[in-house]
Order: C-alpha cells, then structure tokens, then sequence
C-alpha cells in the first residue's frame, strides 16, 4: 500500500517500512507534523483532537503503526489507517487525567489540517507556531506570555538575505542597517536598545571581539533565528534589555536531501555552495550533515572585497532510543574591505553628491579579515522516570585582524580631506556550557513543567587598538591611492571575562491557563588590563513572570514582566565601581492562531526601562554617576498569514516612543534616544499558483521613519530622512532544482543610515540542483 500522494519517495513506502526518527518531546500537533513530513505519509486530524496535548517524542527506527503508537501514547487518541493508506486520528476514551480538550474533539467538527511530504505541492509557511529553542523549556509561541519573532527556514530561502542582520529586516520592534551595511559588525537595535553586536548560537553566547568586530555566522548554515523581544537575563545572563537574537544551526536529518548551488550577483558575487546530508548507517544512528560555501566577490567600493570561505559539518549519534548526541563544528575565513568613512553629512553636505563607488580610505591598506573556528556538542539523555538531562557545549575562536583610514573633515578648498587611521588585532575564546535538567509534572489538574539549570561562560581577550593620524589628505575629485601608510602603534587591551548562572524555568498548565515563572542568579567577574578597573565583580538575580490565557477560538491574551542586567565599566569619582545597569519590561499583548492554521498574529504594548545608566556628576564633571534612565515604550504588531492556499504574507508595524527621562544633561532629557525610529513597517507578499506548480512571485516593502543620528551643539538632534525600499524575489522550483532571483532595493533607492550610505540595488540569481 502506497501513501496517498504521487511523491517518488513517498510512493516507494512499503507497507510496515520502517525508519528512523529523532522527534523531540514536545507539543502533540508539532510531534505529528514533523512526523508526517520525515515519514511521507499523510495524516489527518481536527485541531480540537490535539489542542493542549503533548508527546513524549520519537527517537528509533519504527514501522508507522508503532511509530503513531509511540506519538500518541497517553494522549487519548486512537488512530485508524484508510485504505488509501491516509492515517486518520480519532478520540478513544479519556484517560482520567487528560485535558478536557482531547474529550471533546469527537462531538466537534472542524477543518481537517493535512500533512504531507510532499515538495512544491503546498507552500511552506512563514510562521513558526511550533517550539521555541530559545525558551529552553520546548514550548510554543502560542504558549509563551511575552513576544517572540522567527525568521523561518522558509522566509529565509524566500528572501535569500546575505547576513543575520539582513534576514531580520522584517522582524517588527527590531530595527537593522543603523549605521549601514558593515561587514565587521552584526548588530541591530532592539525596541530602542542595542544588542550589543554579540548574538547567540545553539543556546550559547557569541561575544563580540574588541572594539570592532562581531562574529557573523554564514546565513546557509542557518535552520532559523529567534528574536526574545524584552530583557532575557533569566535564560542567558547578562545582557542587553532591548532583546535577544538566537540563531539555530542546521542538523543531521535521516531524509535529508542533497544539494549544491551557485550564484551570481552584483559586484561580481560568485558563491558556490552544497549542503549533504543523511544515515551513514542502515539503522540511521549515525547521521551526518555537511554545509560548504566559497565566495569571491568584490565590493561597492574601489578596490574593495568580500571573500568568504565556510565549512560546517555536523554528526549526530543516536545512542539510544533514550539518549542522543551531536557533535557540530565550524570553520570560516573572510577576506574583506571595511565601508567607507566620510565626514559627518550634516556637517558637510557635499558628502552626498559623492559616487558610492569612492572610498576614504586606500584598497592598500584597508582591510578587514577574520577567521572563526568553533567546534561543541549538544546531548539529551530521558531517563525511564522522566527527566531529560541536557547539555550543550562549544569552544570557538575569532580572529580579528582590522586596518582602516577614515576621513575627518573637508578643508576650506571644498576638495580635499583630512584622515587618520586605526587598526585592531584581537584573538578572542570562548568556552561555554548549559547544563540543565527537565522534567513534566502534574500536580492534580495542574500540569507542571520544570526545568534546574546552570551555565557557564569564559571569555578570553588579547589585542590591541590603535590610532594614527599622519595620513596624506585625499581629493575628492581627484583622488590618488596606494601611498605609503604606516600602520599604527597598537596600545595592548586585554580582558578576561568569567560568568556562572544557576537558574529555574517553570511553566504551569491549568485547563486554558499557562503561567510561566522563572528565576536566575548570576555572577560575572571580569579582569582587564586597566590600570584603573583592573577588576569587576557583579552579581545580579533576575527574572520572569508571565501569564496567557488560550481560548478556543485562538485568541490568547497574555501579560508579563522581565528583568535583566548589564555590567558597566568605569568608576565613580570616588574610586567606587559602577553597578550593573538594570532593564525592566512590562508587556501586555494577545496572540491569535485561527483554529486549524498556521497563521499566527501577534499585538503587543510594552513599557521597557533601563536605569542605572551612566550621566554627568555635576560636582566633577570629568566623572559620571548612575542616575540616568532610558525609557522605551511602543506598539508592535506582527502577522504570518495564509492569506488563500496561493498567497502567504508578512506584516509588521512598530511604533516606537525611545527617549532619555533622566539625565544630569539638560538637553538629553526627553530627547529621543540616537538611531531610532519611531515608526517602523514592513510587508511581504508571496504568490505561488496552483496552475503554475513550482512557480514563486514575492515582493516586500520596508519603511523605517526618520531616526537621530546625534546631538547638534544647538541642542537639537540631526536626523537621517525616513526611508521605504523595495524587494523582488523570482523563483521555481521542482523535486530536481530550483531557480531564483532575488533583488534587494528593487528601485535603487538612495539612503542613509547615521552617516553612512545605505545598501544601493543588489540582484543575485542562484541555482541549486537536489539530489
């Protein structure tokens, strides 16, 4: 008996074949998607049937019977196979302690939701409602009390972005490109607050190295990004308050698909790449993955260049039907040219009429490389009583080496301008464990879901920062590059950073009540090579409280409070350390999944305070004292919709209220805070026609209001213009390939960002062949 579509692979399924899976523990509707997609087979079920359910997870070479069997154990759901050889799930009789949901699905008729294998026969959906790694509890969007966006494999294959920072430009509250595009840093503003250029991986911090300089992970080694809108202090430690960027790297799968691609694009972009993948055994305990990219590519400037070479292979062991571990490792080098410095616009205007094509600096000289390595481990072991015991794991290196001339100030002549230069060797490590133990409890009709956990971090820094400032002046109309520069003296800054957390993450079910609590006590100590700070010790407690009701019709209001603490360097005037600076958030919102869809949308109003921020000390003013506050409050709202079977989209909207409410700078109060903006929106829109099978037609628009760039010696702020930029994206796919073009500000739109030139019209068309 054949499954009930055409697929090849699907087709080819014998009766009773078994195969391998490693299905996470988790919601039951997210358990039963994942193993229809893995399995070919095709599953029908009402969303009432699984609502509130879970399961235990899948991991072992099962025949399909048993597998469901296993999936639905304890769930109160029988399943019976058609014969078209469709699996449809029916209510049995209720166990005592199941949810009063499971009961009910036998009197209640609603769409079926479907599950099939299939490629291009329906398309892949933006939203993400199912777990959230970031959460580190496994649970949902739907069930989670506070906002959280994902940029899903789907948008990200959708829209072909060349960088983390790219693939977030339409992710509402998170504002990207501030300071233009910059190969060195991956970095974003977050509801009014940096990030900090240090992101997350896998559960695991990546630090940012030296003044100038930021890990930036290769967007094809990528499954998906999480954004955690609000202070996150109680799952990674210290941070920033704005939010959290959590990106998941790709993983052995037992039916991946192989592929190899290539690309050409602006600036003579060429890219090869290929991702393979699968069982290395018939039984499919051993998986392997293995990503590759090679690009050479010159850049929008003179002379300038942006060459990467990565290589990400990954093995998972599957140990046991109870135990897993997986290995994961990366290797990058880049090769590239810093962006173009020019004296400020405001100052001079002048320095818009100039060519983009033209640098400050000199193709000589310029230069920034770095070089990645990382190699770790991620392992889960369920024990018979019900604990899963987690660990992840990684060691990573990043190299820095960074050569930049930069322009000052346009002399009197209009013509010509003065430079300096800097330069940069850092070499930063990293060591970094989570350990956590998990367990699902019920305490009458309260399901509980617990989870004791302690992660630590070490963060090694050696290098050195240097300036110069004999350079030769440059013309602007007619310049003369490859002098002889000398590069600059480096002044030694080392830094050595220890962070321990021991922390608890609960979630409490009681029928349509979920409430999440969570605490974490954390203690950072920091040595440095300051002969005035040589030594910071900080030690904070924060935490989370939440609470979501889920109604039957989708709708789920929700409300929560988040903390979070920042270390600040520096010392009073009295010689007395500064405390960490502290964030706190109040949000309350509503999230709505229209029963049987994957449509997911979410409102939100948030009030996010920042204090202990540093600000003059009237009485020396050479020293500062921590009686600021940076206040942020704002609207956000998101949606992920199936608009028809033929048109999917994405909307969101920010409204964004940043601003200084105590300063012992008069000026600074209730000014909005540098590079923000107020208003933020964005739309995309694909098209995929049924009479056209393979064929894909998207396009996005993205606006972001005007944003300070600084503080005018008048008092008032100077502002970049707002901005609306266009994208296109072309593509079609069948089971053996696909083709695209993508092309990011469609119309070529010209902008900046503080005093930088925003990204000018980049079109890529790609190929990739599977098999």
């Amino acid at each position: 008996m054949a499954s009930s579509h055409a697929q090849p692979t699907a087709a080819s399924q014998a009766v009773g074949a078994s195969r391998s899976y490693q299905i996470p523990a988790g919601a039951l509707e997210d358990a039963l998607n994942r193993f229809g997609r893995e399995s070919g087979l095709l599953l029908s079920f009402t969303q009432a049937q699984v609502q509130g359910l879970r399961s235990a997870g899948l991991q072992g070479s099962y025949a399909p019977d048993e597998a469901l069997q296993r999936l639905l154990a304890g769930t109160g759901l029988a399943l019976q196979r058609t014969a078209a050889g469709a699996y449809i799930l029916q209510a049995a009789p209720r166990p005592a302690v199941a949810p009063a949901s499971a009961g009910q699905a036998s009197d209640t008729t609603l769409p079926a939701v479907t599950v099939t294998s299939q490629r291009g026969q329906a398309q892949q959906s933006y939203a993400s409602p199912g777990p959230v790694s970031a959460t580190k509890l496994g649970t949902s969007l739907m069930e989670t009390p506070r906002s959280i966006s994902v940029v899903s494999q789907a948008q990200l294959q959708a829209q072909a972005p060349k960088s983390i920072e790219q693939a977030l430009s339409y992710t509402p509250g998170v504002a990207t490109e501030v300071t233009g595009a910059d190969v060195r840093m991956t970095g974003a503003i977050i509801r009014g607050f940096s990030d900090g250029s240090s992101y997350y991986k896998d559960g695991l911090r990546q630090f940012a190295a030296g003044t100038y300089g930021s890990w930036n992970d290769e967007i094809d080694e990528i499954e998906s990004l999480e954004v955690i809108k609000g202070p996150a202090s109680m799952l990674f430690g210290q941070g920033r308050p704005g939010g959290v960027i959590h990106v998941l790297s790709k993983r052995p799968e037992a039916d991946h698909v192989n592929s190899v691609g290539a690309s050409y694009g602006r600036y003579h972009r060429t890219q090869l790449t290929a991702d393979l993948g699968g069982a290395l055994d018939a039984d499919g305990k051993l998986l392997y993955r293995l990503n590759l990219k090679g690009r050479d590519s010159d850049g929008r400037a003179i002379g300038s260049r942006d060459d990467r070479l990565a290589i990400a292979p990954s093995l998972q062991w599957n140990i046991s039907n109870q135990t897993q571990l997986t290995v994961l490792a990366n290797y990058s080098r880049e090769r590239s040219t810093p962006k173009p410095w020019w004296p400020s616009l405001f100052t001079y205007p002048q320095i818009k009429q100039l060519s983009p094509k033209l640098t400050a600096g000199d193709p000589a000289f310029d230069r920034f490389d770095r070089d990645t390595r990382s190699l770790g481990y991620a392992f889960s072991h369920q024990t018979d009583s019900g604990w899963t015991f987690a660990q992840n794991l990684r060691y990573s290196t990043i190299d820095i080496d960074y050569r930049h001339i930069y322009a000052m100030d346009v002399l009197a002549d209009g013509d010509s301008v003065t430079r300096a230069n800097l330069a940069q060797r850092t070499k930063g490590k990293t060591l970094a464990m989570d350990s956590r133990a998990q367990k699902d409890l019920r305490w009458g009709d309260v399901e509980h879901r617990m989870a004791w956990g302690v992660d630590i971090t070490k963060y090694k820094e050696r290098g050195g920062l240097g300036f110069g400032w004999d350079v030769p002046n440059l013309s602007l109309s007619a310049p003369v590059y490859g002098q002889s520069i000398e590069v600059p003296e480096l002044e030694d800054s080392n830094s050595d950073l220890r962070q321990t957390g021991i922390y608890t993450l609960n979630q409490f079910k009681h029928g349509p009540w979920i409430a999440n609590l969570s605490l974490r006590h954390d203690v950072a100590r920091t040595t440095q090579s300051s002969s005035s700070q040589p030594r910071m010790r900080d030690n904070a407690t924060t935490g989370s409280v939440g609470l979501l009701y889920q109604m039957a019709n989708g709708l789920a209001p929700y409300a929560s409070y988040a903390s979070s603490f920042d270390p600040t360097t520096g010392l009073a005037f009295d010689g007395s350390a500064f405390a960490p600076r502290k964030g706190k958030q109040y949000e309350v919102g509503i999230k709505y999944q229209p029963p049987g869809s994957k449509s997911v949308v979410t409102a939100s109003v948030f009030d996010l305070r920042q204090t202990n921020v540093t600000t003059q000390d009237p009485d020396h003013p050479r020293f500062s004292v921590q009686t600021g506050e940076v206040r942020s409050t704002g609207f956000e709202l998101e949606a992920q919709m199936a608009l028809t079977p033929e048109v999917q989209g994405m909307l969101g909207y920010t409204y964004l209220d940043p601003r200084t409410t105590q300063s012992n700078r008069p000026a600074e109060i209730g000014q909005q805070t540098l590079q923000t903006s107020r208003h933020m929106a964005s739309l995309w829109l694909d098209y995929r026609p049924r009479s056209l099978p393979g064929v894909m037609v998207g396009a996005g628009l993205r606006y972001k209001g005007r944003s300070p760039y600084n503080l005018a010696s008048n008092g008032s702020l100077n502002y970049n213009d707002a901005v609306t930029v266009a994208d296109l994206a072309l593509a079609y796919e069948t089971p053996k390939y696909r083709v695209a073009l993508n092309v990011n500000n469609l119309f070529n739109k010209t902008y900046y960002a503080g005093i930088f030139r925003g990204v000018d019209r980049e079109a890529t068309l790609s190929f990739k062949y599977f098999f």
